[in-house]
């Protein structure tokens, strides 16, 4: 065999390790927008029918295989875990539907979000870990708390798509703005001059300050009005994101 042949067939095993390699350290994500394309419209949920949609097992299984220490683009792995929980906030949803709230949803006295129980990358971990200990800590991106999704009524809108480390800025441009524009969570009465906006932006504030000064300041410049005089918040709908 020519050393030009030797050459070519070691490129060749290169690259088809290399391939299999990144397939198994970063999941396959269109899987999971699929399933999403499928059963999400308009950010509600069709729970009853991703119970049996085996391309979400695979999915979820494919999350738990990966280590995300072995990616290492930040967008990439931001979005890994920005689809891990939500992709398990639909499995805890699926695993007890039908249900009414995801608060209903115990073991013994921990709640839904403390429970730990989500295997990924040979460690487990519980919702609140994953949103505070992981989400929060390592990256300084408070877009997520309008792509992270808790199963409510008043929780930003599921998107119909995975999150694409490529594509993430965009994405979360693009969440923000549909949930700061849903008038039934965040409006501006230009006649009180009065700013009501979720209870999302009480409960993670802080998170605002170092890129946007506050969230008022955040949500002013999305919504692009001026002259605001007083701020409040709308009371949080827990009732389920369930399609009907």
């Amino acid at each position: 065999m020519s050393s030009r042949h030797v050459f070519l067939r070691a490129a060749v095993c290169f690259l088809l390790l290399g391939s299999s390699a990144s397939a198994q350290n970063d999941p396959e994500h269109s899987v999971f927008s699929a399933v999403l394309r499928d059963h999400v419209v308009k950010g509600e949920v069709d729970y009853g029918s991703i119970k049996t949609d085996k391309r979400f097992t695979q999915y979820l299984s494919a999350i738990s295989e990966t280590d995300p220490i072995t990616i290492k683009d930040e967008n990439d792995r931001l979005a890994f875990w920005i689809n891990a929980y939500n992709a398990f906030t639909i499995r805890l949803i699926v695993d007890h539907y039908p249900v009414k709230s995801i608060r209903d949803i115990k073991q013994g006295n921990v709640g839904p979000w403390d429970v730990v129980w989500i295997e990924i990358g040979g460690k487990t971990y519980s919702l609140t870990q994953i949103e505070h200990n992981i989400i929060r800590k390592q990256f300084n991106e408070p877009r997520i708390h309008m792509a992270l999704v808790c199963a409510a009524k008043s929780c930003p809108p599921l998107r119909s798509e995975a999150y694409i480390g490529k594509q993430l800025d965009a994405q979360l441009d693009d969440n923000a703005r549909a949930f700061l524009h849903d008038e039934s969570k965040n409006r501006f009465d230009s006649k009180t001059k009065t700013l009501y906006v979720s209870e999302l932006f009480k409960w993670y504030g802080d998170d605002f300050k170092a890129k946007y000064g506050s969230a008022q300041a955040f949500i002013i410049s999305a919504l692009n009005i001026t002259g605001v005089q007083s701020t409040e918040y709308v009371s949080y709908d827990w009732n389920l994101n369930e399609r009907h």
